[in-house]
């Protein structure tokens, strides 16, 4: 693929909700692939303009398969400005931070219903492995675990114990 194309993959795809990559990202990092030996680019014209297209190399595929092996192995914790606050809810007026938490909560469910139209987007398309899938469902298993560790704060902070 050529980059501007890359770029139009990653937002058809919603890439965004989930990675870092913006337009000037992408561009840097194909550099530094490159520079790697990573990837290899060629000219190419496409639809009668001159790209660059890029290409894995065989080192590439491998650095791949090796990075992917190793992030479905390791766990990783989120760093989450919500844990700061929760530590410190104390500092905070409490029904300002009652409401403060209604919010969250709407936001949660907002993104919830954006990781499942992400799902049946991806379902709908023939040609979309169900591994693909899996990422919006564990987004969601991540979101109702959020909403249950939010009602039980919510109860405590209620309750005075926060």
């Amino acid at each position: 693929m050529h980059a501007w194309e890359i770029v139009k993959q990653i937002e058809y795809r919603w890439m965004k909700t989930w990675t870092d990559l913006a337009r000037s990202t992408v561009y840097k990092a194909l550099d530094a692939l490159e520079a790697r030996g990573l990837v290899a680019s060629s000219e190419a014209v496409v639809d009668g303009r001159n790209r660059r297209t890029y290409t894995l190399t065989a080192d590439g595929r491998k650095a791949l398969a090796e990075g992917v092996a190793y992030h479905l192995a390791t766990p990783e914790y989120p760093h989450w400005a919500i844990d700061i606050a929760t530590y410190n809810v104390d500092a905070a007026d409490p029904a300002e931070a009652i409401q403060a938490l209604d919010e969250y909560e709407a936001t949660l469910r907002e993104r919830a219903q954006g990781w499942a139209d992400l799902e049946d987007f991806l379902k709908a398309d023939e040609g979309c492995p169900p591994h693909r899938w899996a990422l919006s469902r564990r987004a969601r298993a991540m979101i109702e675990g959020e909403l249950t560790w939010l009602a039980e704060f919510r109860a405590d902070l209620a309750r005075g114990r926060s």
